[in-house]
């Protein structure tokens, strides 16, 4: 079948919506996605076609929503879209398409109820259920199954390209260290950004039990920011590698060769997830949010089903997270895994 995929953004949710595209291996599957984003679904092996063009811009004026419906409609005919995203101009992009079905939520289901006028298939989920179980279910009426996500299945949905990256970059990456661990410093917000302060006492913990460790650093917006934690980090005599400021390519390529990523639910974390890394996400308190991105499954125990931490705090924040707990989450979940990993290279 040829199927259309409409994600548009945002990064963390492109990302997590890559989850899908193993199990359509056997379609052409083709992305309308924001070109802000394009990068992260470029190279993916799974993937015939990007149709990536200034959405955001373009859906501002009536000019522009006309451009969007001439290219969709010179796109052709598709057996079905898919609409991830669930929103009135996602929807509006996915009608403009060609297609012998339209499949999305229904009213409750969708993030916006009135897309759902859109569909042609609706599909009956709460708003508030597991993010993978409705992007799973999305799919189940065009005959796909998905019922696995383990890591050796999700590490060959994202792609990069190696050539491209800078030699620089592939130096520091690419030494000879037994243990790569990124911390995540930026997030979308604030409240999802852990406190550089206590991301070096959990660096000081890793250095006091690890051999041959470094911890990686980037950054997209705040470098002041990544050069007060370096510098907490050298103070501290613990080893580090500052990136310089990365494109998605190079960013996907560095995380493909980090042992962990840590950090708040943001789209690094998620982005180590997708391609199969040891990852741990730090959660703030769910009685501050919808729970959307908490609900079980019988697939995995929440959002990704990678190894977590929800803050207690009455507030919605991660920054009460305490170091010693995700220093012994990763020794007791992640360590015994990486070690083995290690020997077998030996």
């Amino acid at each position: 079948m040829r199927i259309a995929i409409v994600r548009l953004s945002s990064l963390g949710d492109v990302i997590i919506a890559t989850s899908v595209l193993n199990a359509l291996k056997g379609h052409q599957i083709e992305w309308f996605v924001d070109e802000r984003f394009e990068g992260v679904i470029k190279d993916s092996p799974f993937i015939h076609t990007i149709h990536s063009l200034p959405f955001k811009k373009l859906l501002k004026s009536p000019v522009g929503i006309l451009q969007i419906r001439k290219y969709c409609k010179r796109c052709g005919a598709f057996d079905a879209v898919v609409d991830m995203q669930g929103l009135m101009k996602s929807a509006l992009i996915g009608s403009f398409i060609d297609s012998k079905q339209f499949v999305g939520f229904d009213w409750k289901g969708s993030r916006e109820g009135i897309a759902s006028l859109f569909y042609s298939q609706k599909i009956a989920m709460a708003y508030d259920e597991n993010i993978l179980k409705r992007n799973f279910a999305l799919f189940a009426p065009l005959g796909v199954k998905i019922d696995s996500l383990d890591s050796d299945v999700r590490v060959c949905n994202i792609g990069f390209d190696a050539d491209s990256v800078q030699a620089d970059v592939k130096t520091k990456i690419c030494q000879p260290i037994k243990y790569r661990i990124l911390l995540v410093l930026e997030a979308s917000i604030s409240q999802k950004e852990y406190p550089i302060d206590k991301f070096a006492t959990l660096a000081h913990l890793f250095y006091n039990k690890l051999q041959d460790f470094c911890v990686f650093v980037v950054w997209n917006a705040n470098e002041t920011r990544a050069d007060t934690f370096c510098q907490k980090l050298e103070n501290l005599h613990i080893p580090y590698q500052k990136m310089p400021k990365l494109d998605l390519n190079a960013l996907k390529f560095c995380v493909a060769h980090m042992d962990c990523v840590i950090g708040g639910d943001t789209g690094v974390t998620h982005l180590a997830w997708a391609m199969g890394r040891e990852c741990i996400t730090l959660y703030g308190n769910t009685s501050s949010t919808c729970g959307k991105n908490m609900s079980a499954t019988k697939l995995e125990r929440v959002l990704l089903g990678n190894p977590y931490i929800v803050s207690q705090s009455e507030e919605f924040e991660i920054a009460s997270i305490k170091e010693s707990d995700i220093f012994e989450l990763f020794m007791n979940d992640i360590f015994p895994r990486l070690a083995l990993n290690a020997h077998k290279k030996i």
